[in-house]
């Protein structure tokens, strides 16, 4: 009886030591301040591109614009997103930038 009781309270103090780990998870593109203010008005698709990346999400009815989402779920924490959206005229040309931080 004596080594039940023993054996039953080592496993209980071993177990109440494990917790769920939870990875973070991140998705998409990162886009940080120095590259964001690279961004200017009348740049190329091309230029774009070279200082982001190839975006994350393109749309095909709406080809003038370009969107760059980033997400983050830290452990057990709620998750954030950013998100950049860059338009273009019919030339290729950034028309306007629209930048969200991160958020909850």
């Amino acid at each position: 009886m004596k080594k039940r009781l023993i054996t039953l309270t080592l496993a209980a103090l071993l177990l109440s030591g494990c917790s769920l780990y939870r990875m973070n998870i991140q998705q998409g593109n990162l886009i940080t301040q120095e590259e964001l203010s690279q961004l200017r008005p009348g740049m190329s698709q091309a230029q774009v591109q070279d200082i982001l990346g190839t975006p994350l999400l393109t749309d095909d009815f709406r080809q003038n614009r370009w969107d760059y989402v980033f997400y983050l779920k830290e452990g057990n924490k709620e998750a954030k997103r950013s998100g950049l959206a860059v338009f273009f005229n019919q030339a290729g040309q950034v028309t306007d930038i629209k930048h969200d931080k991160l958020a909850n």
